[in-house]
Order: structure tokens, then sequence, then C-alpha cells
């Protein structure tokens, strides 16, 4: 079973962009500040470093099997049992992210501006928005990607010069004052998030060109690594990486402070409709995958049955999985990196361990359907 949409490159990289600054923009630099304090930005550049290397793993994974994600080869290398128990884990994975993502901007967007509101009144009318988009395919989603990544990206910037009176460099200093711990300890923490954007081995079988898959990740994760750096160094160098630490959204809370007369005024509900809508293709996204990946395990002629359930379960799970803020935060600081770093780095790099010493290669597209199609039987 196959999703027939095709994406351009420049969808590719805006798709990928997306995905990492909606979980890099809104909890994730005060977390990132708690662990690594003014190391903070170094810890992303470090991140950047090593998903970049993850990146070439899954570029050559891609080309080394061209035509499937990591879910069919994940299939073709270990068979048709373990196979599908290994690749089981990147759906699961997706349907955890979109969960974790959902709840955070629901629960944000209900504390700053609709606190009398319910969390449930927010996250399932956005949940649904998602999911009829994840059932239009990958081409609308990437559409849509395409103008919304690049307002996300210039909304930043004009955020960095709009506070940049306030900015006080010497904050950010002395580096390293408490040795090198704060960095290696934020830098996978990062990876983590920057990681989600394994989502390349979904999009690589149909980009118009798979071979600028290693090419897309590449501009993707360095305007996505620029996007979190400027909001850490903002951070960091108006509050104090003290203060930065204790704040929920620092991105948010750089928007509040703009002010010029009654010109430039309140611009962090804009702020936060671009955040919002990122946010709820990247939901879209994720739940693309999920569908998509659970239907080739299971062999079912197409995904879209699956997407509507699939949001539901992600709503539900929203509600229930967390008794307070506290434990949500805890999640996103310990557990959620670790599952992340687990399945973004360590089943696709056993994967490609696996599929070097096991001599396992995919055929290009045309002859696998040509010999599927003698055999009567579905890629």
């Amino acid at each position: 079973m196959q999703e027939k949409g095709v994406i351009n490159t420049n969808q590719f990289v805006w798709m990928l962009f997306t995905i990492i600054t909606s979980f890099t923009a809104v909890e994730i630099p005060a977390l990132l500040i708690v662990q690594a304090g003014r190391d903070a930005w170094l810890a992303v550049i470090g991140g950047w470093v090593l998903d970049i290397l993850l990146a070439i793993v899954y570029a050559y994974m891609g080309l080394r099997f061209p035509g499937q994600n990591f879910v069919q080869y994940s299939i073709a290398i270990l068979g048709k049992h373990a196979g599908r128990m290994v690749g089981f884990v990147f759906p699961i994975f997706f349907l955890v992210a979109c969960m974790f993502l959902m709840r955070g901007f629901s629960q944000l967007v209900s504390t700053f501006f609709f606190p009398a509101a319910s969390l449930m009144a927010i996250l399932f009318p956005a949940l649904f928005v998602a999911a009829y988009a994840a059932r239009q395919g990958i081409e609308v989603i990437g559409r849509v990607a395409e103008i919304l990544g690049p307002s996300y990206l210039l909304s930043i910037i004009v955020i960095g010069l709009l506070v940049s009176p306030f900015v006080e460099f010497e904050r950010l200093t002395p580096q390293f004052d408490e040795g090198v711990y704060p960095f290696l300890i934020g830098s996978p923490f990062i990876l983590s998030f920057y990681g989600l954007c394994i989502m390349m081995a979904m999009f690589i079988p149909h980009c118009n060109r798979p071979q600028n898959g290693f090419l897309a990740k590449f501009i993707a994760v360095s305007l996505g690594a620029f996007f979190v750096a400027v909001i850490v160094i903002l951070a960091v160098a108006i509050f104090g990486y003290e203060q930065a630490a204790n704040i929920r959204s620092p991105g948010l809370e750089l928007t509040r402070m703009i002010s010029y007369g009654n010109y430039l005024d309140r611009l962090e509900i804009i702020w936060m409709l671009l955040v919002t809508g990122a946010g709820i293709i990247v939901s879209a996204n994720l739940l693309w995958a999920f569908s998509l990946g659970m239907a080739q395990i299971v062999g079912l002629s197409t995904y879209k049955p699956l997407v509507y359930p699939a949001a539901l379960l992600v709503g539900v799970l929203a509600i229930t999985s967390f008794k307070s803020t506290m434990e949500q935060l805890r999640f996103a600081e310990y557990t959620f990196p670790i599952f992340g770093l687990f399945v973004e780095g360590g089943v696709e790099i056993f994967l490609f361990i696996a599929a070097l010493v096991l001599k396992k290669r995919g055929h290009p597209p045309k002859m696998r359907r040509m010999c599927f199609h003698g055999k009567n039987q579905l890629s």
C-alpha cells in the first residue's frame, strides 16, 4: 500500500522545518536552559551536529531501499515477522509525539489566552482539523507547510529585531562555567526533538527527487537550529538564565515584551496563531505517518480509515496521560528524550547495521512493481 502523493524538495524542507520548530519553539527552550544554563545555545549547535550525522544514515537508507520508508525496509531487512515488530516502533513513536505536541499547544493556548475554556474544547477541534488534513494526503500537507514555514521563520527574525534593545550579551558569559557537563547533557536533549525529523524517511519515497533527502534535512535542521538558537540566546540575554529557566514559554514572553506606542502591541496573539497553525499541520504529518505506517504493517489497501480513530486516540491520551503540568514537564524533560533517542538513533542504526551485515538492498520502484505484479501481490 502506497501513498500516491508527490512532494518537491522545497515542500520537503518546510515540512521538516515546521516539525522541528513546533516542538522546540514553545516549552523546550526553557527546559534546555534548565539542562545547560548559559551553555544552552552551544547545546543547540551540538544537537545540530549530531542530527546532521544521523541524517546521513536516514538519507543512505532511503537510497539503499528506493521507494520504501523505514516501516517497509524494516520488513525487507528483518523478514516478515521480526520486521513488523521493529517497524511497529516508528508509528507508535509518531502517535506519542502527536499526543505530546497537541497537549502542549492546547494547554499553552488555554493558559495564556482562554483560561476559562476547558482543555478538550481547544484540543479536539485542533485534532479534527489535523486529521482532515492528514486524510487529504502528503501533497496538501506539503503545500500548507510551504506557506507556514517561511512565515514562521520570518516571525522569529522580526521578534529578534524588535526586542534587540533589551539584549545584554554579557549575560551569556562565561561559557563552560560549570564544565562541559551541561553541554554534554543539553546536546542529546535537544537532539531528541531535532530527531523528530526522522520523518524524512517517510518523505523520501514521495519526493520527486529522493536523492535530495539529505540536502532537505540539512537545510531544514539548520534553519530549525537557527530558530531555536535565537529564542535561547534572546531569552538568556534578556531575562538571565536563572529567570529564563523558570519561564514556561520564552518565545511567547519575548513577543509580549514588544510594545512601540500605539503601533505595535499584543504581537503575541499573531505569533501564537503562527505557532498553532504550524502545530496543527505537524500533527497532521504525524497522524499521516502513523496511519500510513500502521496500514503497511497490517496490510491495508489505504491508510485513510485509520486517521480519525488515531486522532481520537491522541485526544484521549493527551487528556488522560498527565495528572498535572509538573508530570507533563517531567515527561518532556526525561521520558520523551530517552524514548526519542532510542527510536531516532538506536532503532535506525540497528537497521542500518543489519542491512549491511545481511547485505539487504531494495529494488527501484518500477522493478519492484513489475516483480510483485507477476506474483499478484501488493508491495
